[in-house]
């Protein structure tokens, strides 16, 4: 169906309405005050894993099923955030004080996402504008950390307008003890304080819509320290280390409208991105490459539309087209790089939802997609068949092909560190999952359920090497397989609510004479989270909350030798709404403070020692949100 007419609860109780396929929906502003950002919301799916790599606020990526980080397409209110300047989407600086949902697309991914993408997609969309009204948020937290934030609406022209503005800051200066880079001496070991591990966002979203057009603008600026690796070097007298600072403008203008049974969507979107990078101390560079700035600019167009066609069929179809410059400026040309870098890329699907009985509970949904970059067009296809059963029971069964072109950061580099490659080839493979759903009722409790087993299996994967101590290189490397299973399960009884999310993933290298049937790193064997509420006092102003979360079985590297602990942190809140207007939440994050324990182990090499990048603890927080 339309997306537009997909909006809305009913999509919690009927995710087969936004997919056939594999589909977690988080709703942010249930969780409002709890100072998330998107990457600690996303933790919650299951299949998915956040790499954090260098702490809270830092570049942050997601994989999905096993995926690299640049398999997965993200989306804002429908502008794709994978630019072909950047090897992934920086999870952490895009902003959620204003998202109404998040989808989360695994395995099948359904026309109106161009593109085929062989991890999956995440799709935020934003609250729509609404009658006159607004609010007001500030809150502090430990660690130097700060989050306000402002939304107002009005009614304007026969629709409403959206105006909203939000700052976060964080020090992240959280103390750790530091073996000083000598895990075998543990007599020069002392407790440091995080150095070059602050951040500061801004964003600004203004949004006007009526019944059919759509028009809006947007800010954001990430700006961040870039921490250094942390044995033996955080220390009083460690020198600043780099800096960097991302502006990005967007602007989108969208009209849906229908002719007779067709409904349609045309949009075009232009993005503008600037990122200076400085490194004055020459703390994390080398050889003149610390001073650099990157302009990217890129206009797309889509259009797309649904047509009921008889009684069984339901035929969706997209066309996108994206023109992108990439401007560099600064050391990385003078090493070589490339001043300039054009991509024009275009994507076509048509899908059918096609009934397979009378009772409209059986279905099956094939798509074709023609993916284009540099003016080689690949072909891909999937398919979904999904049935309902009595007792509330459904089986959903997806497969298919997906492929990926080598961006232009893997194929031209970075002139510093990164060589260029052009003869890098598309990456492809193949997957399919089967899923059984249930939901119904459990000791007068309401549960839905579902277990998803899935398999992936990724050819000319395209990986980043180190060609010597100095420089790097996108390669092919050969081929990767994974399977795992996926189980996400929601409860409602009474005044509880419970949720639980869990996944077991077995990744492989399976490349001939390359680190065969070694494990793939940053994608944990197990990971699994628990959240738990219970409204408390009269007319249930009041919440209790609670959320575990688990890592198990995690590796930097891709010959399963070097790795991290396992991790199992524990966090508490409550929320109170003090008035119809006032609301306090307030919490603890890591609650055992488990994250700076965290070691990093080598087998067979000696004993464990300090993580090159120390993971925050035991972290307070408390919100005041005040809604006129």
């Amino acid at each position: 169906m339309p997306e537009e007419k997909i909006e809305g609860d009913a999509v919690d109780d009927d995710k087969l309405m936004l997919s056939p396929g594999t589909v977690t929906v988080i709703r942010p502003q249930e969780m409002k005050g709890e100072q998330k950002n998107l990457p600690e919301l996303l933790k919650q799916v299951p299949g998915l894993h956040v790499i954090e790599l260098k702490g809270r606020g830092a570049y942050t990526t997601a994989s999905v099923r096993g995926s690299t980080s640049s398999q997965v397409s993200v989306y804002v209110d429908g502008v794709l955030m994978n630019l072909g300047s950047e090897s992934a989407v920086d999870l952490s600086t895009i902003p959620v004080e204003n998202v109404e949902k998040i989808e989360v697309y695994r395995g099948y991914i359904p026309a109106r996402f161009g593109g085929a993408s062989m991890g999956g997609v995440i799709n935020i969309v934003t609250v729509k504008p609404k009658e006159a009204g607004g609010s007001l948020n500030a809150g502090i937290g430990s660690y130097g950390r700060f989050r306000g934030g402002f939304t107002y609406n009005t009614p304007l022209g026969g629709g409403a307008l959206l105006a909203s503005a939000n700052y976060e800051r964080s020090d992240g200066d959280f103390d750790y003890w530091n073996d000083n880079n000598t895990p075998y001496t543990p007599t020069d070991d002392y407790k440091a304080d995080r150095q070059n591990n602050g951040y500061k966002n801004s964003d600004v979203l203004v949004k006007w819509s009526d019944d059919n057009w759509t028009i809006e603008g947007g800010w954001k600026r990430n700006d961040r320290e870039l921490p250094y690796a942390a044995p033996g070097a955080d220390k009083p007298d460690s020198r600043p280390g780099a800096h960097q600072v991302t502006d990005q403008w967007n602007a989108i203008v969208s009209r849906r409208d229908e002719i007779g049974d067709l409904s349609y969507g045309i949009r075009f979107e232009y993005l503008y991105q600037t990122k200076e990078y400085d490194d004055p101390e020459n703390m994390l560079g080398g050889w003149g490459d610390q001073h650099n700035k990157y302009e990217t600019r890129r206009f797309g167009t889509a259009f797309d539309g649904a047509l009921p066609i008889g009684e069984r069929h339901m035929l969706e179809f997209l066309w996108n087209y994206y023109n992108e410059e990439l401007h560099t400026k600064g050391d990385v040309v003078a090493l070589g790089g490339r001043e300039k870098h054009t991509r024009n890329t275009w994507n076509g699907q048509i899908q059918d939802t096609i009934s397979l009985n009378k009772n409209g509970d059986f279905w099956l949904t094939p798509i074709i997609r023609w993916n284009s970059a540099e003016g080689e067009t690949e072909f891909s296809w999937g398919a979904a068949l999904t049935k309902q059963f009595t007792g509330g029971w459904t089986l959903k069964l997806t497969g298919g092909t997906y492929n990926r072109a080598p961006n232009m950061y893997e194929l031209y580099g970075d002139g510093a560190f990164v060589v260029a490659n052009e003869s890098l080839e598309w990456e492809d493979g193949r997957q399919y999952d089967a899923s059984i759903a249930w939901k119904g009722k459990i000791s007068d409790a309401d549960v839905t359920a579902e277990l998803t087993y899935f398999y992936r299996k990724s050819n000319n994967l395209i990986d980043y090497v180190m060609t010597n101590p100095r420089y790097a290189q996108y390669r092919n490397i050969g081929e990767a397989e994974v399977s795992g299973v996926e189980f996400e399960a929601t409860a409602k009884r009474g005044k509880w609510d419970a949720y639980l999310s869990a996944t077991y993933m077995d990744s492989k290298n399976k490349t001939p004479g390359y680190m065969y049937d070694e494990p793939l790193p940053n994608r944990p064997k197990w990971e699994a989270l628990l959240r738990v509420s219970r409204k408390i006092l009269r007319d249930d102003r009041g919440t209790i909350f609670a959320e575990l979360h688990h890592i198990g079985e995690n590796y930097y590297d891709m010959q399963g030798e070097v790795g991290w602990d396992d991790l199992t942190t524990f966090g508490l809140g409550f929320k109170y709404q003090i008035n119809d207007s006032l609301k306090l939440v307030a919490g603890v994050d890591d609650l055992f403070n488990a994250g700076p324990d965290v070691l990093l182990f080598a087998t067979g090499n000696g004993p464990e020692r300090t993580l090159w990048y120390p993971i925050q603890g035991r972290t307070f927080y408390a919100t005041l949100i005040w809604t006129f």
